[in-house]
């Protein structure tokens, strides 16, 4: 069996033949076309949009299949004289791995487990997810939206990196809406988060070793009886932005416990209206050249 034209794309063919015991008689390559919802292409499409949906051939003889795994044609017996082609069409699933479309973002991440996996969004996601201890995954954003409509959007629990232009968000009030609950290693890198509930946008927890980083990203809440971030853990903002609306009792950032550090080395902290912009209760905030413990009088911080 021989593999003919290696090319990255996605999805899970129909039926997979698998042939053993078959003596080759290879001389030559087919002839392959693909089509590409209907439309003839020189290449595959990227596996991470499309899926391969079924084959064709004019030969009898010939072993032809198409690989998922591989994203590739394989043949065998074949004379060069044969043709073939694949056919490809949009998938129309939400968030897809390896090729594979999934409904929701749990559905991906169950998939996923405690492996290491990239996550493409397609469309826009309605509904959160839960990630699996031990999990490493990157998040492609692809400018589409994540919206947890009323339960936790994303909950981390492993190493995740988020990046590219597009929006974590939950529009919807509930016990369980918060926008983005870190447990694990968790980067934020050019991405938008955001939160229009009675939840904060980002929960650093305090299990020890939650690590959250913020690059060129803006985090945002537009409720003024709501803080924007709790930080329990270790967070850093490189670059980017943090911005809420709060009153006193409510600043943009609260640093929360004992153990829990907040860094800026860049970027910006602030409050728009006339709360604080940092609050911290019994944690250490590195700001610029300076180390404030038990600090509680910043109204702004960049």
């Amino acid at each position: 069996m021989k593999k003919l034209s290696c090319l990255f794309v996605t999805s899970v063919l129909a039926a997979a033949m698998f042939f053993t015991g078959c003596s080759s008689n290879e001389t030559g390559d087919p002839k392959v076309k693909y089509i590409v919802d209907g439309q003839e292409q020189e290449s595959a499409p990227d596996r991470n949009f499309y899926k391969a949906v079924s084959i064709e051939s004019n030969s009898k003889d010939a072993t032809i299949i198409w690989d998922v795994a591989t994203w590739s044609l394989e043949a065998s017996n074949t004379t060069g004289k044969e043709t073939v082609n694949v056919y490809f069409e949009y998938q129309d699933k939400p968030v897809t791995v390896d090729g594979i479309g999934f409904d929701s973002l749990q559905d991906a991440f169950n998939y996923i487990g405690s492996e290491s996996k990239r996550i493409y969004l397609t469309k826009d996601v309605k509904g959160g997810g839960n990630t699996a201890p031990g999990s490493q995954i990157n998040i492609e954003m692809g400018g589409f939206t994540i919206d947890g409509v009323g339960e936790d959007t994303i909950i981390n629990n492993g190493t995740m990196t988020i990046y590219g232009a597009g929006t974590i968000t939950n529009s919807v009030n509930g016990e369980f809406s918060k926008s983005i609950v870190n447990y694990g290693d968790l980067t934020l890198q050019g991405v938008t988060v955001t939160n229009d509930t009675e939840s904060v946008a980002i929960w650093n927890s305090e299990n020890g070793s939650s690590v959250l980083t913020i690059k060129d990203s803006e985090v945002s809440h537009s409720n003024p009886a709501v803080m924007t971030v709790v930080n329990s853990g270790t967070m850093e903002i490189v670059s980017g932005s943090v911005t809420g609306c709060g009153d006193s009792f409510h600043p943009v950032l609260y640093n929360n416990r004992s153990g829990s550090v907040l860094t800026l080395t860049g970027g910006s902290v602030t409050n728009t209206a006339d709360g604080y912009a940092i609050y911290n209760e019994t944690g250490t905030i590195n700001l610029g050249a300076g180390t404030y413990s038990n600090s509680y009088n910043m109204p702004s911080a960049e």
